[in-house]
């Protein structure tokens, strides 16, 4: 493929993009018409309430929520099922909504050593700089309520069309970690930051 047809290419790639998101946010906004009290938004009780019965509006469309098993990993969490999943083995689980353009990634790993939220703070962003790319780190913590000790921590990097948010959390269990990502677009973040918070605090130990 030459250099010209690559530049056309992704021209008619990011037209599509906008194309799509146009029709998302015409949806959403439609949807907000039809009913006010979507854009209302709820407590992180209501919303822990509403992950647990299994259904939850957001960004005024309904999303759905199903206790699923965790790999090998003697966990349980309700996780929305307008994801797909696109990989499962023992020690990996993906799962991606298209529409959304959003992903779900899990790792059960048993770590070498362990490593302090600074630590991992800096070497992120020596990566990114290794890169050349962009990075805002946003915020860190402890995700509370929870079952297990979890920390957690949200950083943006720039794409080719914007901006995405990547969650990370950790999830301490024995000798072993559960590592929790989930990234998508920017805008979304205010909208799914209190649903993915709920999902940790769904979280139940099946086995001691």
């Amino acid at each position: 493929m030459s250099y010209l047809d690559e530049e056309i290419a992704k021209l008619e790639k990011q037209r599509r993009l906008e194309e799509r998101e146009k029709r998302q946010g015409n949806t959403i906004h439609q949807n907000l018409r039809e009913h006010p009290g979507l854009e209302e938004t709820p407590s992180p009780q209501e919303i822990m309430e509403g992950i647990l019965k299994g259904t939850l509006i957001v960004e005024g469309t309904e999303v759905s929520f199903d206790k699923t098993s965790l790999m090998r990993t003697g966990i349980c969490m309700r996780l929305p099922q307008e994801f797909v999943k696109t990989l499962g083995t023992s020690e990996h689980l993906v799962y991606s909504n298209e529409k959304l353009e959003m992903n779900l990634m899990m790792q059960w790993i048993k770590p070498v050593k362990a490593m302090s939220m600074g630590q991992f703070k800096e070497i992120m962003q020596q990566q990114f700089r290794s890169m050349e790319l962009g990075m805002n780190w946003m915020e860190d913590g402890n995700v509370v309520p929870c079952d297990l000790q979890t920390r957690y921590c949200v950083f943006n990097s720039s794409v080719a069309n914007g901006h995405v948010f990547n969650y990370q959390a950790f999830i301490e269990k024995g000798d072993y970690q559960l590592i929790f990502n989930v990234n998508g677009n920017l805008e979304r973040w205010s909208h799914w930051k209190p649903v993915i918070t709920g999902m940790i605090s769904s979280l139940e130990v099946t086995d001691l």
